[in-house]
């Protein structure tokens, strides 16, 4: 029998990580065009994003927007830029709101490096829930996040190198009533 005042229960954070890369065929500066300076219109590509907009003082140097709203398949989230490097094309953004309560930490890293005329895109998606809710979601939620990372890097990858949404986007914005560009 364990006395009370020396019983607790003890509940780790989940982290989840999703990293994902891909090799884009175009310059690292056109890469970098469209996932930082155009930042703020990822709608345009990514599936399950049906609106998104920049907005907010720029509170990094270089970037053109401190934050980014979105609407997403799961529901409304805002987005804060932690990091804005184009000089080292990297991205980084954590959003602020809109994630079940559950959720501690949601933060996704992106990172460019040059391969002659092409880019290599490195994606890092940091999931960590909290609480016995966590515990029980978390790998719920997890099955889900894979599913969107490894469609989000593919959609960006066409909407680069074609300039258009990838088939799956366009068929997502023709069901949503949105233009297909």
């Amino acid at each position: 029998m364990y006395p009370t005042s020396d019983f607790n229960i003890i509940l780790k954070n989940i982290i989840m990580e999703f990293i994902k890369t891909a090799v884009v065929n175009r310059p690292i500066e056109e890469v970098w065009e469209l996932l930082g300076n155009q930042y703020g219109e990822a709608y345009k590509w990514a599936g399950g994003l049906y609106h998104s907009e920049g907005f907010g003082t720029p509170t990094l140097e270089n970037a053109p927007f401190s934050s980014r709203a979105c609407k997403t398949s799961q529901g409304n989230i805002t987005e804060e830029i932690r990091v804005f490097d184009p000089e080292n094309y990297k991205l980084v953004y954590e959003v602020v709101k809109g994630f079940p309560g559950f959720v501690e930490v949601g933060k996704n890293q992106w990172s460019l490096s040059p391969l002659e005329n092409k880019t290599q895109v490195h994606m890092h998606l940091v999931i960590e829930t909290k609480g016995i809710v966590g515990a029980i979601m978390g790998p719920m939620m997890g099955m889900q996040l894979k599913k969107i990372v490894s469609t989000v890097l593919e959609d960006f990858k066409h909407y680069v190198e074609t300039g258009n949404p990838s088939p799956s986007k366009a068929k997502e914005m023709a069901k949503h009533g949105q233009l297909v560009a």
